[in-house]
């Protein structure tokens, strides 16, 4: 190798090549050289050099690139929204990584809110409402933040929705002769109305305060979609220690809030309501299937409203409402338990229904109290709002256990 580079040197001079030529093919034969034997110690240590330092670059550009393919594999494979640990810790790293992503354009790092909408997944632990009765959603999406129990958005801009009705459109006038306010049938049995607060399974270990405007009434009972919004989730409950065999589902006023609407116990409009007929058909809205990020609008109908038996055996029909928003217990966000807040739906109506709801709420429960005989049955007096008892209700979502506040 040595002879032919010298003949190869002795050739370009003698052939009259110019400098430039003869210092290209040296450093280029230098080079080829390199990897089979030893040069000059100049020689050496200046392609070492170069060679190191085009290796370096190379691996290094190969290594930036394949981490942020990996990265954008991984969190392609989570949905917009996905709220579980797993995609939320990608989300989280990848957003800390691309900042300018659009992915990233609602990120949140103090509540890694990422603004989108999930599935059908991240159902609760407690896989239904409670056999109590209260009003802790079955799944849905968990932001990994959210306010705790006093609080609203970290962030400020998630505002709470507005609500048009409150699931029940005729509340009155109350007819005296019939017992009868609107779609409100008074009985001995069960209150028709039971307000945000009320405690029920009183004096028992499961007694809570009622976190719902919840309703019982005739099983023909329309209801109606309270908000402007985007389903969030919709489940079917069968029946497990109490009458249920109806749908539970969840709206949020916009694909990535905090806040979320439950409606508790409906059933199609398709449905036979004749007393004990178990009718599972899906929930639709204008003749379309409900599913998680279809709009709705507020007035349009639902169905009707879910099932219950009395004390008697008797079939009669319930619905519930909540406005509220899901929260992390005392563990944080890295291991807590996934509660709930629960608020007076009545701080949370539309201007434009505002006084008239509030009118009608104050003369349903005026009107049974007359009827039952018992001016003290709500407590009007205590209450901080019409129907409410208490501004918010916390619930714990392992225990369901509930702590009020005025």
């Amino acid at each position: 190798m040595r002879f032919r580079l010298l003949l190869s040197i002795f050739l370009l001079s003698f052939c009259g090549g110019d400098s430039d030529a003869a210092v290209t093919t040296e450093e280029t034969t230098v080079t080829t050289q390199q990897v089979t034997t030893t040069t000059t110690p100049t020689i050496q240590e200046e392609t070492t050099t170069t060679i190191q330092e085009e290796t370096n670059t190379t691996i290094q550009e190969e290594t930036n690139t394949t981490s942020t393919t990996i990265l954008d594999a991984a969190h392609s494979q989570c949905k917009k929204g996905d709220q579980s640990e797993e995609c939320l810790a990608q989300h989280k790293e990848f957003c800390e990584e691309n900042p300018d992503s659009d992915q990233c354009v609602d990120y949140d790092s103090e509540n890694m809110s990422d603004g989108g909408e999930h599935g059908s997944g991240g159902s609760m632990p407690s896989g239904g409402s409670m056999p109590s009765g209260g009003s802790m959603p079955s799944g849905g999406s968990m932001p990994s933040g959210g306010s705790m129990p006093s609080g609203g958005s970290s962030s400020g801009s998630d505002d709470p929705p507005t609500l048009k009705n409150l699931l029940i459109m005729n509340w009155g006038p109350y007819d005296s002769s019939t017992a009868v306010s609107g779609d409100f049938e008074f009985t001995t049995v069960w209150s028709s109305f039971d307000e945000f607060g009320r405690v029920h399974s009183a004096g028992t270990p499961s007694a809570y305060d009622n976190p719902t405007f919840e309703y019982k009434v005739p099983l023909d009972t329309k209801v109606y979609i309270p908000i402007d919004g985007v389903v969030d989730f919709v489940n079917w409950q069968p029946s497990s220690g109490y009458k249920q065999d109806d749908w539970e589902l969840t709206i949020k006023p916009r694909q990535g809030s905090d806040w979320v609407i439950v409606i508790d116990h409906v059933v199609n409009i398709s449905c036979d309501r004749t007393a004990g007929i178990i009718c599972d058909d899906p929930l639709t809205v204008n003749g379309v299937q409900l599913a998680s990020g279809m709009q709705v609008t507020a007035g349009d109908l639902l169905g009707y409203v879910g099932n219950f038996e009395d004390g008697g055996g008797n079939h009669i029909g319930r619905t519930e409402i909540t406005v509220g928003k899901y929260v992390w217990g005392s563990g944080g966000s890295g291991g807590g338990n996934k509660d709930f807040n629960n608020y007076c739906p009545m701080n949370y109506l539309h201007e434009s229904v505002k006084s008239e709801l509030e009118a009608s709420v104050t003369q349903l429960m005026a009107s049974y109290e007359s009827w039952k005989g018992d001016s003290t049955f709500y407590d009007e007096a205590n209450m901080v709002a019409p129907g409410c008892w208490y501004t918010e209700i916390y619930e714990d979502g392992n225990t369901g256990k509930t702590t009020p506040t005025k």
